[in-house]
C-alpha cells in the first residue's frame, strides 16, 4: 500500500477503536452499552482530516472542488454501493414484504445519502422498527456526506484574507452554536440524525486542523493527552446507554476524548504507541468496510433465525464481517481509490453514476410493497395474515374512530344501548372479536370504543416524540359519557398495551415506540399506571355505580411475528416449530410490572376484576405464538381475530365468574 503524505498511523488506530466499539455494541450490547459513540469518534476524525486537506490546499492555492469530491467519491462510493446492493439482494431473499418495503426505502435513501433524513421520520435510532432495518447504520454516512457538501464552502469563506487569521476561532463559534442546538433539541430524533445538531462533532476535529491549539511539543504531553482522551472515550462507552439523552452535552466527553487523541499525535512526536500497533492499525484500515458489513449481517441473520442469536452465532457473524471487510478493502476500496484527477468533474460523474442502482432497486422494493409476487402462494397467504386475520371492524372502529352502529356487535342489537363495552387501544380492538364471541353466547351486545395509541384511562396525553402527542382525553370522555348514559350496560372491559404506558424497557419488539404519558393540563407530570387506573375506575364508578369493570392484562409481547415467521419458513425452508413459541423471559419481564400495577390499582375495589393472558399463554418457560398450528397473533403483540375468538371467551368467563362471586 502507498502511504499518503502526512499519513498518521495513530488515526487509523483511533478508527479501530471507533469501529470496535460499534461492532461490539451491536453484537454484544451488554458489554458496551455506550458503544454507539464510536460514530462520534469517526465524526471527529473525519472533521479533522477533511478540514486539514481542504485548508492546506486552500492555503497553497491548489484546491479543486472537482478534485475534492472525486477523491471523496473514490473513497466512499464503491464499497458503499457494493454493500448496499448485496444487502438489498439478501433482504429480497430473506425478508417478508412489510420489512422488505422498509429496507427498500432505506436502500433508495442511502443511494441519495439521505438515510439519516429517512430514519429521522421514525421514533428514533433505538426504536425497534429501525433496529430491524439492515441499512440503519448508513444514517451516519448520510450525515457525513452532507457535511462534505457544506463544509468546503464554509472553509472557503473562512480562508478569505479578512478571515483567515480568525478561522479557527470562527470554527469554534460554529461548534458552540451547533452544540447548543443539539442540547436544545436533545429529546428530538433530529438531534441524533440531523447534520446541524451533529456538525459540532466534525468541527471539534476541524478546529484542531485549523490550528485552534498548537500541537504538543513533548512526549509527556502526548502521553497525558492520550491517556485522558482514552479514559474519556472509555467512560462514555461504559456509562452511556440507549436511554441517555444523546447527543447533546452527554456527547461532549467522547468528542473531547477523540479530539485529544487526534491532537496528541499532531506534532512531531508520534501519538500513543498502542494506537500505532500493527494489528490496531490494520483494523483501522478496514474499519470503513467493517462498519458497512457488520450491521446487515447481524440484522438479516436474526431475521432468518426468528429468535435472539446465540453468542457463538454472533461471534461467527462478526468474524464473517471482518473477513468481508478485508476483502472489500483490498479489492474494492484500494482498486478504486487511486487514479488520475484531470477532468475531475467528468470522472466524478462516472464514479457517481452507479449510485443510481441502489436508488432504482430501493424504489422497486418500496413501491411494490416488498415484491410480494416473489413469494409462493402459501408463503404470501401466511404473511398476509397481518391484514386478513384481524377484527373485521378494525378500519371503521379503530382507524376512523367510529361511534355509530358499525361498532356495535353481537346479539340484542334491536334494543337501545349495549351490554358490554370494550374500551382501549389497538389491543382492545384486537380483543373485540373474542368479546363478541363470548357475548353472543349470552345473548348480549357489544360496543367497541377504541383509538390506536390511547389507553383506556382518563385525562391523559400520550407523547410519542418531543413534538408529537396524542390527546386521548376526547376518546376517554366519549367512553365515560356512554357509560353514564347507557343503563343497559353491564360490563366495561378495559384492554390496552399496558406496558407501553409505563414507558419502561425492554423495547425489543418490532412495533414498540417509546412513549410517555402525561396528564392533560399538567405538562411534565407523568402519573404511574396504577394512579391513572385508579383515577379511571373512580370516574367510571361515579358515572355508573352499577357497571362492573374487567381489566384484561397485557398480552405477552413476543420476539417474533408468527404469520411473517411462518411465511418466511415456508419460503426459505425450515421448521415451523420455530414460529410456535418464544422464550418467556423477555415477554414476562415486560408484562410483569404492568400486571403488578394493575393488581395494585384494583386491590380492595368492589365490582372490578382482572385477568392476565400471560397466565394462559406463558408456561414452562415459553410463550405461545401459535396453538394447534395456527397463529394466535397477527404480529408480535396483537391477537389475531381467530386467536381472540379462541382465547378471550375463557378469560372473560373467569373474570365474569370472579365478579359474580364477589357480588354475592
Amino acid at each position: 500500500m502507498t502511504i499518503q503524505p502526512g499519513y498518521r498511523r495513530d488515526i487509523d488506530g483511533l478508527r479501530a477503536v471507533a469501529v470496535a466499539a460499534i461492532v461490539i455494541h451491536h453484537a454484544f450490547p451488554a458489554l458496551l452499552p455506550g458503544g454507539f459513540v464510536g460514530v462520534d469518534v469517526f465524526f471527529v476524525i473525519s472533521g479533522y482530516l477533511i478540514t486539514r486537506l481542504i485548508a492546506q490546499a486552500r492555503d497553497a492555492g491548489t484546491f479543486s472542488w472537482g478534485g475534492f469530491y472525486l477523491r471523496r467519491a473514490r473513497r466512499i462510493v464503491p464499497a458503499y454501493i457494493l454493500v448496499t446492493l448485496v444487502t438489498a439482494a439478501l433482504a429480497a431473499w430473506i425478508e417478508m414484504p412489510r420489512l422488505l418495503a422498509q429496507t427498500g426505502a432505506a436502500t433508495a435513501a442511502s443511494g441519495l445519502f439521505l438515510a439519516n433524513i429517512l430514519f429521522a421520520q421514525t421514533a428514533g435510532y433505538f426504536a425497534p422498527g429501525p433496529q430491524q432495518n439492515p441499512l440503519l447504520h448508513l444514517w451516519s454516512l448520510g450525515v457525513e456526506e452532507q457535511f462534505y457538501l457544506v463544509w468546503p464552502a464554509v472553509i472557503a469563506l473562512l480562508s478569505l484574507k479578512s478571515t483567515r487569521g480568525m478561522r479557527a476561532g470562527l470554527a469554534l463559534v460554529l461548534l458552540l452554536g451547533s452544540l447548543v442546538l443539539a442540547q436544545a433539541m436533545v429529546t428530538s430524533v433530529w438531534a441524533f440524525f440531523g447534520l446541524p445538531m451533529r456538525a459540532w462533532e466534525f468541527l471539534a476535529g476541524g478546529a484542531l486542523a485549523l490550528g485552534l491549539v498548537k500541537p504538543p511539543g513533548d512526549r509527556t504531553t502526548v502521553n497525558l493527552a492520550g491517556v485522558i482522551g482514552g479514559l474519556m472515550i472509555a467512560g462514555s462507552l461504559v456509562l452511556l446507554n440507549e436511554a441517555s439523552a444523546f447527543p447533546g452535552v452527554s456527547a461532549v466527553p467522547v468528542v473531547i476524548g477523540a479530539a485529544l487523541l487526534v491532537w496528541s499525535g499532531s506534532g512531531a512526536t508520534p501519538g500513543l504507541a498502542v494506537l500505532r500497533l500493527p494489528p490496531v492499525v490494520g483494523l483501522g484500515r478496514v474499519s470503513y468496510s467493517l462498519y458497512l458489513w457488520h450491521w446487515p449481517l447481524l440484522v438479516l441473520a436474526a431475521d432468518v433465525a426468528q429468535q435472539p442469536l446465540s453468542l457463538f452465532q454472533r461471534l461467527c457473524l462478526v468474524g464473517l464481517a471482518l473477513g468481508l471487510a478485508v476483502l472489500t478493502w483490498r479489492f474494492v476500496e484500494q482498486t478504486f481509490r487511486r487514479g488520475p484527477v484531470e477532468r475531475p468533474w467528468r470522472r466524478l460523474g462516472l464514479m457517481l453514476a452507479p449510485v443510481l442502482a441502489p436508488i432504482a432497486v430501493g424504489a422497486l422494493l418500496f413501491f411494490t410493497h416488498g415484491l410480494p409476487g416473489r413469494l409462493s402462494s402459501e408463503a404470501k397467504a401466511l404473511a398476509d395474515l397481518e391484514e386478513t386475520d384481524v377484527n373485521p371492524a378494525r378500519e371503521a372502529c379503530l382507524e376512523e374512530h367510529g361511534q355509530g352502529d358499525e361498532c356495535r356487535f353481537g346479539a340484542g342489537l334491536d334494543a337501545p344501548g349495549e351490554d358490554v363495552m370494550v374500551w382501549g387501544d389497538s389491543h382492545a380492538d384486537a380483543l373485540t372479536p373474542g368479546v363478541v364471541e363470548w357475548a353472543r353466547r349470552r345473548g348480549w351486545s357489544v360496543r367497541e370504543t377504541a383509538r390506536s395509541g390511547c389507553p383506556p384511562m382518563v385525562g391523559l396525553k400520550v407523547r410519542i416524540t418531543n413534538r408529537f402527542a396524542l390527546d386521548c382525553a376526547p376518546t376517554a370522555d366519549q367512553a365515560l359519557d356512554r357509560i353514564a348514559s347507557d343503563r343497559r350496560l353491564k360490563l366495561v372491559i378495559l384492554s390496552g398495551r399496558w406496558p407501553l404506558y409505563r414507558g419502561a424497557p425492554p423495547f425489543y419488539d418490532v412495533n414498540s415506540p417509546r412513549v410517555t404519558v402525561e396528564v392533560v393540563g399538567r405538562p411534565g407530570y407523568k402519573p404511574s399506571l396504577t394512579t391513572s387506573l385508579r383515577t379511571t375506575l373512580d370516574a367510571i364508578a361515579r358515572r355508573n355505580p352499577n357497571v362492573r369493570v374487567l381489566i384484561v392484562g397485557p398480552f405477552p409481547e413476543l420476539t417474533l411475528g408468527a404469520p411473517e415467521c411462518l411465511g418466511q419458513v415456508r419460503q426459505l425452508g425450515g421448521r415451523p416449530e420455530v414460529c410456535a413459541s418464544v422464550a418467556a423471559d423477555l415477554p414476562l419481564s415486560r408484562a410483569g410490572p404492568a400486571e403488578d400495577a394493575i393488581r395494585a390499582a384494583i386491590q380492595d375495589r368492589p365490582g372490578v376484576a382482572a385477568v392476565f393472558p400471560s397466565e394462559t399463554l406463558c408456561r414452562s418457560g415459553r410463550c405461545a405464538a401459535m396453538l394447534d398450528g395456527r397463529p394466535i397473533y397477527f404480529d408480535d403483540d396483537h391477537l389475531s381475530a381467530s386467536g381472540a375468538r379462541r382465547l378471550a371467551p375463557a378469560w372473560l368467563d373467569a373474570g365474569w365468574a370472579e365478579l359474580e362471586h364477589a357480588s354475592h
